[in-house]
């Protein structure tokens, strides 16, 4: 297994691992508190064509690699989970596993839904429209309890739900997994590394 680190790139994390379909499709209200959040241009389509179009291929032609979708894992947290998610979806034939942890499902930081919002009628026309069928790929999910990560849950029963309805099956082609007692921070997110890693590349 050859593992790629990635650095983060700090004040510009949010705005470079938006997903930006999700912005497009989303209403004026919404664009604008992901504005308020970004602090500058979202550039999360510029990252992905990173990843996808000269990070992997530099890593294929330099280390003896299967270059193939399955086995090719993307893996983050919070809005690196947000990232890996997108670029799962995206570009299914460079990515055929992801790992998507602590994933910021809320996109901004209106942390509890309420009624009438519109995030996951935006997730589910997204998901619905892009996710496709299984066809081997393998997708991981996963949440605490604690701190940030305390308003994950019903954002990630949904997608749960959205993804199931997909005809995607649960502990063969997906599994979403909650950590009772974790935080949102490195050290939660370690600590079962090798659980989301055990999962993706059996």
């Amino acid at each position: 297994v050859i593992i790629v680190g990635v650095d983060q790139p700090g004040a510009a994390r949010y705005r470079q691992y938006f997903p930006q379909r999700l912005y497009a499709d989303a209403s004026v209200k919404l664009r604008a508190e992901i504005d308020q959040s970004a602090k500058g241009p979202l550039i999360g389509d510029a990252y992905l064509r990173f990843l996808a179009d000269e990070l992997k291929p530099m890593i294929d032609r330099t280390y003896r690699t299967r270059r193939d979708a399955a086995h090719s894992a993307i893996v983050g947290s919070s809005m690196g989970g947000l990232m890996s998610c997108y670029a799962f979806i995206e570009r299914p034939k460079v990515f055929g596993r992801a790992g998507c942890v602590s994933t910021h499902w809320p996109l901004t930081f209106a942390l509890q839904l309420v009624p009438g919002d519109e995030r996951p009628a935006l997730w589910k026309a997204y998901l619905t429209q892009k996710l496709g069928k299984p066809a081997g790929r393998r997708l991981w999910m996963d949440h605490g309890d604690k701190t940030l990560d305390a308003a994950y849950p019903p954002f990630q029963a949904l997608i749960d739900q959205d993804v199931a309805s997909l005809g995607w099956e649960k502990g063969r082609d997906f599994d979403s997994r909650a950590y009772p007692g974790a935080e949102h921070e490195e050290n939660a997110w370690a600590a079962r590394l090798d659980a989301v890693f055990g999962w993706l590349l059996r």
